[in-house]
């Protein structure tokens, strides 16, 4: 059930829902190397069906710390494929990162100045605590239980491990016990509870029943200096008072459910808040403990401390905060004393933003940078849960989930989403823009905008970053998507031999040229180029980089060019491949062109990219001063001419080359030229339709056209 303030977080809105408020730490860490750094969280979020969740307000894109944004493509097999997810953070990334308050406290900043980072505009304020809050040990959020045990046990060396169980109301109690002794209270078809001791059934006054819903049974324990040990827990309670009450439900057989309260002071509360390490530095402990202050605090004052069904103010787990009892003080071993004393120092301060409590949200780990609210869960901005920068979250390298990956099959991928979404067979998966400011897969915002996409053989989905999230069980929802396949058989070999240098497949081979009925050989796409072989020549080849975006442009193997016989080639200052119908050159300066047919014969005759013309700097074309539909193509010292229907290009460059092309090139007195420029005893010269043009030595160049 959603507390009246998640559900304002969430908009409240059709179709979304949030069962999980937080995704925090493990029980209590690092005591002598028992638990160790890592962060674990204690339990998986339920899963939140939020497929849309609409949020108001433009959200504005930032450069992100995970990878490019992914689209699968379409197939009709799920076979050959593999997904790979990468992303950052644990939790839900809104509010205080845990990894985060740690390295800030470690650089030397203070409970305050870390707050205020993270929660905008805020400030820390003393503030009168609840008598008692109310804990719901039990049941787990959603379960239902109609029996309860538990024992006692000496927690100093003086106690017996006394405990006393009463019914509300009464001062005489119903049975007592020392160390040793186990407990089992069980609902009754009544209402009532039965209470057992030892196995024994306790009976009082010829009663066997005792209690109801309106007077629970409760526990009694701290005033005899004992722990008790709750079954369904594993875990011992040294604070407060334990209230097992029954309650009206067609859940439980019996017609009454139980549940299981624990009335505790609200620093011995804080006492037991297993979410960082006690052996954090002294500042990081006092963040933690006003922020899991702040956040029981909020609970009470919005939700009060009944809700239902814990009849509660929180729960006990990461559905509220992770409370774990003595185990935080039993985990901590040495350093016990800095945890008590972090609680000690900063005793009812919480965090307040216009003078009223915070919804304190933390996580584990932001990913590099903390995100607004709405793109989380929906609803309406909160002013003080905005994103924030939190390059500290990487804590020096100490934390696991600063940046993390996670590999399936398509075949996994589509079972889980359609387990979730029931989409059917997964055919394609996009996650739409714009993201939110750290980064993050979003709610769905419009039809169009935010969230992801899910193409299934049943149905298409819009779904949010959360719900997404939930299906494949992410850590967070700062993550991108992308997809590898199988490298085909004919182009494995030459693939070890690049020892993988293309990267991982990005879609299934395929015979080429494409739609043509025509089988020249097969191609496949990878993060880095292309590879493709060709049937007729024997080769595999692979092409990248600006010479492939070329070839690309000129219509891959239906284009001018054909199939490629070589791979790229040409290290320096620039590169090259091979086509059956011509060459493509490419430098950083000029760019990448093609050089085909009469022009590839013209200019490999003027020495090719290291002779008189240099690099090409345009394809060939046609011009409005070469009549007749003749073509060109530019060098970078010199040009190609092809007159209409002539058997051969002729190349010229240099100063003849400029002052054919000041005259007008071939719709000049010259006309076209017949040939290239050749040596002479006295220069250089190149005969034209018309005439001829020459240079001496001294590069002046007499023109000779009539």
């Amino acid at each position: 059930m959603r507390s009246s303030d998640a559900h304002r977080l969430c908009g409240g809105g059709k179709g979304t829902v949030v069962r999980r408020r937080k995704e925090l730490w493990p029980l209590e860490q690092l005591h002598q190397g028992v638990y160790g750094l890592e962060a674990r969280p204690i339990s998986r979020l339920a899963r939140a069906r939020a497929g849309a969740g609409a949020g108001a307000g433009a959200v504005t894109v930032v450069v992100t710390v995970v990878v490019a944004l992914s689209l699968l493509a379409p197939s009709p097999a799920l076979a050959g494929r593999s997904v790979t997810i990468t992303g950052g953070g644990w939790g839900h990334g809104i509010g205080m990162s845990q990894y985060g308050a740690y390295w800030r406290a470690k650089q030397g900043a203070g409970p305050g100045q870390i707050l205020k980072h993270y929660y905008t505009g805020t400030d820390i304020t003393p503030a009168p605590m609840p008598h008692r809050l109310r804990v719901g040990l039990l049941p787990a959020y959603g379960s239902a239980l109609t029996s309860i045990s538990f024992g006692s046990s000496a927690r100093k060396a003086a106690s017996s491990g006394g405990v006393a169980v009463k019914v509300t109301g009464s001062h005489r109690a119903l049975a007592t016990g020392s160390s040793g002794d186990h407990w089992r209270i069980e609902a009754s078809p009544t209402g009532g509870m039965r209470v057992y001791k030892n196995d024994h059934k306790v009976k009082v006054g010829g009663s066997t029943v005792f209690g109801g819903p309106r007077r629970p049974v409760y526990v009694v324990y701290q005033k005899h200096g004992s722990l008790v040990h709750l079954d369904q827990k594993n875990n011992d309670y040294a604070y407060g008072r334990m209230k097992i009450e029954t309650y009206p439900t067609s859940t439980c057989s019996t017609g009454y459910c139980e549940r299981l309260v624990l009335k505790i002071p609200m620093e011995k509360y804080v006492y037991g808040l297993g979410e960082v390490p006690s052996s954090w530095p002294q500042a990081a402990l006092q963040t933690q403990a006003i922020a899991g202050r702040t956040y029981a605090f909020r609970k009470v004052t919005s939700s009060g401390q009944h809700r239902y069904p814990c009849d509660c103010a929180v729960y006990d787990s990461t559905i509220d905060q992770a409370y774990i009892g003595d185990a935080k003080r039993t985990g901590s071993g040495a350093y016990w004393a800095a945890w008590k004393h972090a609680v000690d120092a900063t005793a009812g301060k919480v965090i307040t933003y216009h003078g009223a409590p915070i919804d304190a949200l933390y996580s584990s780990s932001s990913g590099g940078h903390t995100e607004n609210n709405e793109n989380v869960w929906g609803g309406s901005p909160v002013p003080y849960l905005r994103g924030v920068s939190d390059k500290a979250d990487k804590a020096g390298g100490a934390n696991p989930n600063f940046k993390w990956s996670t590999t399936m099959s398509w075949a996994d991928l589509s079972s889980r989403l359609n387990s979730y979404f029931g989409d059917g067979t997964l055919q394609r998966f996009k996650l739409e823009q714009p993201f939110g400011v750290s980064g993050r897969v979003t709610v769905v915002k419009s039809p169009d905008r935010g969230g992801a996409k899910i193409v299934g053989s049943t149905r298409t989905v819009r779904a949010s970053g959360w719900a997404v999230r939930a299906a494949l069980g992410l850590k967070d929802t700062l993550f991108r998507v992308s997809v590898s396949y199988t490298v085909a058989a004919s182009l494995k070999p030459q693939y070890e031999r690049l020892s993988g240098a293309p990267g991982h497949a990005t879609g299934p081979a395929h015979a080429v040229p494409r739609h043509t009925g025509r089988r020249l050989g097969k191609a496949q796409g990878f993060e880095v180029g292309r590879m493709t072989h060709n049937r007729a020549a024997g080769k595999t080849v692979w092409q990248h980089g600006h010479v492939l975006h070329r070839y690309n442009i000129l219509g891959r193997e239906k284009g001018v060019l054909g199939m490629p016989l070589s791979s790229v080639w040409g290290p320096g200052a620039y590169k090259g491949a091979t086509y059956d119908n011509g060459i493509i050159l490419a430098s950083r300066a000029t760019g990448a062109h093609s050089i085909r047919g009469k022009f590839l014969a013209a200019y490999r005759r003027a020495g090719g990219p290291k002779g008189k013309l240099e690099l090409p700097l345009l394809d060939r074309h046609d011009s409005a001063a070469l009549p007749g539909g003749g073509e060109l193509q530019r060098f970078g010292q010199g040009t190609i001419y092809h007159q209409p229907r002539a058997a051969k290009a002729h190349a010229l460059w240099g100063p003849i080359d400029e002052r054919y092309r000041k005259l007008g090139m071939a719709g000049s007195a010259c006309g076209y030229p017949l040939s290239s420029i050749a040596k002479t005893s006295t220069g250089a010269a190149a005969t034209f339709q018309h005439g001829t043009m020459s240079r001496t030595q001294s590069r002046h160049v007499e023109v000779r056209c009539s």
